[in-house]
């Protein structure tokens, strides 16, 4: 048997696990400080960046338990595996990364015999096909985090017990994010960026249409966008019919690459919009990353987005798949580049107010204890 945690050990239950976008949920877990995570998941230790002591994954294990839990896990929303583990590792509460995770939550604290705590981010509320299992969840689950004020109130709408939820912004290590404060010489190109991953709640086209507008008549502006995904070909046919055959398409990249591009650009672009199938965002990361380097930004009023950018104070923001708005706005960064330094200083306060790394796990633990004080 393993030597038991001298800290309350928590089972951060996330099946699957996407590094290129979902890395922010590993830091958080690797900020805990007075709990001990236990990650269960589908993926290896190093697909999420966890020392392999913090992970129990299904692809650790042979292949006749892998297919079993698989299967069982597709049919039954179960993984006995995972609760051997819980129970094996002494864990005294079950945390669901996403509501998507919530169904298995809700049968692995059951299980074990601990409470279940359900993170709630956005897009984890518009498939339709979760409707009927989130019912359970919302009755069995005894904390609901929702990432944003708008997800809680969706959370409500849905049936969410209303004292059950509580707002819990996402966490950002600032101390990797330097601020920079952003200033134009007056002879050089203006850097635009747009970072995320290439869906339709993501609204690029409407940013690249407002980009083109303004491009007529600033010719100094350059565009940059980073991310991938399935509307990427469209995107990349839309700059091809707007003439902007010179913006820098670059795909997904890595922390590292992603950062200094936000240190090389001067305007922030989110025109997330709500998509056809009702997809949209909780809080965009990337809005919190560029406002914490100190770019100003224009985005859209949508979901948890106004809870980050402060209209007219560190950004600017125009009602969603608003081109002509997107455009305006843009227009008046780049003739007044007198602003981005006040714009820069406010996001960064905004940035270490609300979504210090640090600050956010420390809240987390105090539901945790919450949780736990109240067994």
């Amino acid at each position: 048997m393993p030597e038991p945690s001298p800290q309350p050990r928590v089972a951060s239950l996330k099946l699957a696990f996407e590094p290129r976008t979902e890395g922010f949920i590993a830091d958080e877990i690797r900020a805990l400080r007075r709990y001990d995570p236990l990650l269960l998941t589908l993926e290896t230790p190093e697909a999420v960046g966890l020392p392999p002591e913090a992970v129990r994954s299904l692809e650790q294990t042979g292949p006749f338990t892998r297919g079993l839990n698989r299967l069982a896990l597709r049919v039954q929303q179960m993984a006995p595996y995972f609760a051997g583990q819980v129970r094996r590792e002494g864990c005294r509460l079950v945390h669901a990364e996403s509501g998507l995770e919530g169904p298995h939550g809700v049968w692995l604290a059951r299980r074990a015999r601990v409470p279940l705590i359900v993170t709630f981010r956005g897009p984890d509320l518009s498939r339709v096909e979760q409707r009927q299992a989130y019912a359970r969840v919302f009755g069995e689950g005894e904390l609901f985090l929702a990432s944003a004020r708008a997800v809680r109130r969706r959370l409500v709408d849905l049936g969410c017990p209303e004292e059950r939820v509580r707002v819990h912004h996402p966490g950002v290590d600032l101390d990797r994010i330097p601020f920079v404060e952003r200033r134009y010489a007056g002879d050089g190109p203006v850097n635009v960026l747009m970072v995320g991953r290439m869906v339709e709640r993501k609204g690029f086209c409407y940013g690249l249409q407002a980009f083109a507008s303004v491009r007529r008549y600033q010719r100094r502006l350059t565009l940059t966008l980073i991310g991938d995904g399935p509307e990427r070909r469209a995107i990349e046919a839309l700059l091809r019919e707007l003439g902007l055959t010179d913006a820098r398409v670059l795909g997904w990249q890595p922390r590292d690459v992603v950062l200094a591009e936000m240190l090389r650009a001067h305007i922030y672009m989110q025109p997330s919009v709500t998509a056809a199938d009702g997809d949209v965002e909780g809080i965009p990361l990337a809005l919190v990353e560029a406002q914490a380097t100190g770019l100003p930004v224009i985005a859209t009023w949508h979901s948890g987005i106004p809870e980050v950018v402060t209209d007219g104070r560190s950004g600017y923001l125009v009602s969603e798949r608003n081109a002509h708005g997107l455009a305006e706005r843009l227009w008046q960064l780049a003739e007044h580049p007198d602003r981005w330094r006040s714009f820069g200083r406010a996001g960064r306060e905004v940035a270490e107010r609300d979504f210090s790394l640090p600050r956010q796990s420390a809240i987390l633990e105090s539901y945790y204890d919450e949780l736990l004080d109240g067994r």
